[in-house]
């Protein structure tokens, strides 16, 4: 049985870390707070999201009735039992050509901000990134940061009227290819495209394109199921009347939105662990005990390994560098002048006094096996390993005291 266990312990690839740190994320973030306040900003920034996007349609079209129509769709999906009191609203205001001026545009700009700034906070807290902007360029930020989510609700209006009559000329020349299917196919992919655009947007530093991608991906598949899901919610829901009356459509919004929005911040963890996944590689280094003999071995020696063979010098005293090194197979020689310090085994590691004090090398290191695997963690690496991680920060700084008190 314990051979066994060790075995499935050494089967854990990389999708096993990064689905431990997506769910450890979760917990250090405070999920369950974010998703909470997104939902609730999300829920009353729709009315000044869907004037706003009204006033600009009506601008661009024709035909304002076109316009209100398709807001009507986009609402029916944002928020599917309070959507009609939504667009009530915005037929009131828009029968009112006097209201739309400057200063009214401007008031439902900020009236959406704390949305953005939402998103904009949890995005950053979700990669560990400090604020540090001040209160007005973060509000400057926030006002200039709706435009791209009224600009993907015109993507979403527009592409999704053509793909409507895209479907409709495939189905009567294609009969295999029946119309929901297409249309279903082609408004998911629609859907991660514009998804993928937000998460670019609204992440504050650059992430790779693919890791966006598969942000997107999951957030779509979770919104068409939960789409699918909804109207079974809404079948046994019905007893919600007796206790919230009138305010029944406004208590489901709120469960629908919730769902919605736990989708997107899970999809942001998941683009979160993906781009630290070096990171989060080495991480384990110092976590897993015998590193050496786990499988995830590989993919630590592809990235960061190199082999050296005997008397090969890893570093020599007096150099500016302030690596880390951890030995996972062979010995290294630590020497002081002519005097060996020590002999550094597999599963430990040296030379940290320099990369900590980025002071020069005080020693020597050298191979004294016939050879020597090698993991080599930068100075950047490592430092963002303790401050992410305060178990192996404590691990690390503790060996080091142990280190000097022998030495």
């Amino acid at each position: 049985m314990l051979h066994i266990a060790k075995k499935i312990s050494n089967s854990r690839g990389i999708g096993y870390f990064i689905t431990k740190e997506v769910l450890s994320g979760c917990r250090r973030h405070n999920f369950l707070a974010h998703n909470a306040s997104i939902s609730f900003f999300t829920l009353f920034a729709l009315i000044p999201l869907v004037l706003l996007i009204f006033f600009f349609l009506s601008q661009w079209l024709a035909n304002s009735s076109f316009a209100l129509s398709h807001l009507a769709i986009l609402t029916s999906h944002l928020l599917p039992e309070i959507n009609e009191r939504i667009m009530s609203e915005v037929y009131k205001v828009s029968a009112t050509k006097a209201s739309w001026g400057v200063l009214w545009i401007m008031v439902l700009f900020l009236a959406a901000t704390p949305l953005t700034a939402s998103l904009r906070n949890s995005f950053a807290n979700i990669l560990g990134l400090p604020n540090k902007n001040t209160f007005f360029k973060n509000k400057i930020r926030d006002i200039f940061a709706v435009i791209p989510i009224m600009l993907l609700f015109f993507m979403y209006i527009f592409l999704d009227l053509f793909l409507l009559e895209a479907s409709y000329i495939f189905a009567e020349y294609i009969p295999i290819l029946r119309k929901i299917y297409f249309s279903s196919i082609m408004s998911l992919l629609l859907l991660t495209s514009i998804l993928m655009i937000f998460f670019n947007f609204y992440f504050p530093i650059k992430i790779k394109k693919r890791y966006l991608l598969l942000g997107a991906i999951l957030t779509s598949i979770s919104w068409y199921s939960l789409s699918y899901l909804f109207d079974f919610f809404i079948n046994i829901s019905a007893f919600y009347g007796t206790f919230f009356g009138g305010m029944r459509g406004l208590f489901i919004s709120l469960i629908w939105l919730y769902l919605n929005i736990a989708s997107l911040l899970i999809s942001a963890e998941l683009i979160s662990a993906l781009h630290k996944k070096e990171i989060l590689l080495l991480k384990q280094l110092f976590i897993i005990k015998n590193i050496h003999r786990h499988q995830i071995l590989n993919e630590l020696m592809k990235l960061f390994g190199q082999k050296y063979k005997k008397n090969m010098v890893i570093y020599k005293e007096g150099d500016n560098d302030h690596r880390l090194f951890f030995v996972i197979e062979g010995e290294i020689g630590i020497t002081n002048k002519t005097k060996e310090i020590e002999i550094v085994s597999s599963g430990n590691y040296f030379g940290e006094l320099s990369l900590l004090n980025k002071i020069p090398r005080d020693t020597s290191a050298e191979v004294v096996s016939d050879w020597a695997r090698i993991i080599i963690i930068s100075e950047v690496q490592m430092k963002k390993i303790l401050a992410e991680d305060n178990k192996v920060a404590m691990y690390f700084l503790s060996n080091m005291a142990r280190k000097l008190q022998i030495n």
